[in-house]
């Protein structure tokens, strides 16, 4: 029977062609360089080049923070600081005179230097920087760690960059220590944002540490200038490289493949210079012994919000508001007030309204009587009463957290990346008792507890990965963001926002009832307040002290580092559970500090001990 020629048209445009792929010289000529690219070596340089003010050193900046927290070694080397070395301070604008032979060379040993250190940091080779390096590539727990080296320097210059592709690549000197290069460009002419650039340069960089701003500024003009004359753009397309338009409204990828296309490109586009809170907390407290035996349950992961839960919910519902509308108050009193929508525009052109416009912040009078302003929805029309990009897991707790009433049109993003960590096999038990039935990966667990993953289940370390999407969309938006998890994730994800070794996350303490907020920073990290919107049972008076409106951009104390044992704490072990139980004036003591007959991990992500206190969730409690 002859074929349908109206089912074959229908099932081509569906399908395209069901014929098999097959191999030719074309196709293997045309993917040669991907697959030379896909590769994933141990050693990769990313070379920033452009102009000076063009932000490079506030990528490097956030280049280092996001691969270092995604698992990466990565270091930053700057040839600004070998060069002030090499001449013995700052250097006045003659001195970037490509016409200046002297200087020329001065420069050229700058960058030999850094180069050098570079190569020998990759190769894990003692190099001339403060920082000692091991003589091996560190492995934890079976996780070898690649390394990621940062040229951060104007590479301005063909001849430059045809250098350091010879150093870093070279067959001879390189043998055995394969190494991938990308170049990095950001490009800026926006004279509004170079201004805003070349201040933040002249009121923190070291070379105008004691001059005049209005002097500093006329220098570093004319060091521009200077650059510019010999500037050269990248423009060899056999070169892998990205090119950054004022600071992410536009990018170029050239030969991008693995985990450049995969992981850098998304956050490289998602930086942004906005000013803009994220706020995080921890999902509203469940059920209570006495709210389960009144309704006849037992403690499970799905279970509802409990009577202090719903007060959470509440107040965290009116400190957004107050805190949203206030950035958007500040933002429209500000000269530039930009739209807050991100991603593709519905028009298909560039968003020129709505979120965050002069016209989003309208008043109404309320059922008292009062005016109270409200705010206009991403259509212009619906109200809302504050802008935020709202993300909480799929946990009914979390999800609850933010039922913030029927009339509330808010698009809340749920993501199971924010579920809590998976404990596989070991779901219901408790530590006490792992450490009696499994002894083994209990110590594990104690020698390691980022990279020990729990039987069927996740470790720490696997957190960074599912984590990775919801990382770059926070730093993507331009307005209030809020994510409402659990405490092993957010310990994660807290840890990027500080800057802070993610290894180490797992002794962050995360208080119930409590909204950490973080603003940018200038040169690209986070400032950070703590507010407690909700007093209860689990704030004691000594927790609040560490809770307050003031910004912080370092020192962060985690409860195992500040922990004192408190005169009064008691310790009483059941003999029918087994479980370890305290009550103390000091609600955040660890277990590390009891006089336990088994070492207590460093861990305390969704787990805790039961002092004498409700647990917040089912996975808060030691209850795994």
């Amino acid at each position: 029977m002859a074929p349908n020629i109206k089912e074959m048209s229908q099932d081509y445009y569906a399908k395209g062609s069901a014929e098999a792929a097959t191999e030719s010289a074309l196709t293997l000529a045309k993917i040669q360089h991907r697959i030379r690219l896909t590769k994933k070596d141990e050693r990769l340089v990313i070379v920033l080049v452009g102009l000076p003010g063009r932000g490079k050193s506030f990528i490097a900046r956030k280049l280092q923070n996001f691969l270092t927290w995604r698992g990466s070694e990565c270091q930053v080397f700057n040839v600004g600081k070998y060069r002030r070395q090499a001449a013995d301070g700052a250097c006045a604008a003659d001195f970037f005179d490509s016409k200046n032979s002297a200087a020329a060379e001065m420069r050229q040993q700058a960058a030999s230097l850094a180069m050098d250190d570079m190569l020998k940091w990759l190769d894990n080779e003692e190099w001339s920087g403060t920082m000692a390096i091991p003589a091996v590539t560190p492995t934890t727990n079976g996780v070898r760690k690649d390394r990621v080296g940062i040229f951060d320097a104007t590479n301005s210059t063909i001849e430059r960059r045809e250098w350091v592709l010879k150093e870093c690549t070279c067959g001879v000197k390189r043998a055995g220590k394969p190494t991938g290069v990308v170049f990095v460009e950001s490009i800026c002419d926006d004279k509004d944002l170079l201004h805003a650039n070349f201040m933040t340069k002249v009121n923190n960089s070291p070379d105008y540490k004691d001059m005049d701003v209005e002097e500093a500024m006329a220098d570093l003009l004319s060091r521009v200038k200077k650059y510019e004359e010999a500037y050269e753009t990248i423009d060899d397309d056999t070169q892998s490289y990205i090119k950054i338009f004022n600071l992410s409204s536009k990018m170029l990828v050239n030969h991008i493949y693995g985990r450049m296309g995969k992981s850098i490109v998304p956050a490289l586009m998602a930086w942004n210079i906005g000013t803009r809170p994220v706020f995080v907390c921890r999902a509203g407290q469940t059920l209570n012994e006495s709210e389960r035996a009144s309704l006849n349950c037992v403690m499970s992961r799905s279970e509802s919000l409990g009577a202090q839960g719903r007060e959470f919910r509440d107040a965290l519902f009116s400190h957004m508001k107050v805190e949203c509308l206030d950035f958007i108050r500040r933002r429209q009193k500000a000269a530039f007030s930009p739209d807050l929508n991100t991603g593709t525009s519905i028009s298909g052109r560039m968003n020129r309204s709505g979120f965050g416009s002069q016209v989003s912040l309208v008043s109404f009078v309320d059922e008292n009587g009062e005016e109270e302003e409200q705010y206009v929805g991403t259509d212009g029309v619906t109200p809302l009463p504050f802008p935020c990009h709202i993300m909480s897991s799929t946990m009914p707790r979390a999800r609850q957290t933010l039922e913030w009433g029927e009339n509330m049109p808010y698009p809340v993003e749920m993501l199971s990346n924010l579920n809590p960590l998976d404990k596989g096999d070991f779901t219901g038990q408790e530590l006490e008792n792992l450490a009696v039935t499994n002894p083994d990966w209990y110590n594990q667990l104690v020698a390691d507890p980022f990279y020990t993953r729990f039987p069927g289940g996740e470790c720490y370390g696997d957190l960074t990965s599912r984590l990775e999407s919801v990382v770059v969309d926070i730093e993507q938006q331009v307005g209030p963001v809020l994510v409402v998890s659990h405490v092993s994730v957010l310990q994660v994800l807290v840890a990027y926002l500080r800057g802070t070794p993610v290894e180490d996350c797992t002794s962050i303490a995360l208080p119930m009832n409590t909204v950490l907020k973080f603003t940018p920073a200038k040169g690209g990290g986070w400032q950070e307040s703590q507010h407690c919107i909700l007093n209860s049972p689990s704030n004691s008076d000594s927790d609040l002290k560490y809770i307050d409106d003031s910004m912080h951009t370092g020192g962060h104390i985690t409860p195992l580092v500040r922990r004192r044992t408190s005169a009064t704490q008691r310790l009483s072990v059941s003999s029918e559970t087994k479980r370890l139980s305290i009550s103390s004036d000091n609600n955040e003591d660890s277990l590390s500090e009891l006089s336990s007959p088994m070492p207590a991990p460093p861990i305390w992500g969704d787990h805790r001990s039961s002092r004498g206190l409700e647990p917040s969730s089912p996975d808060e409690n030691f209850i795994i």
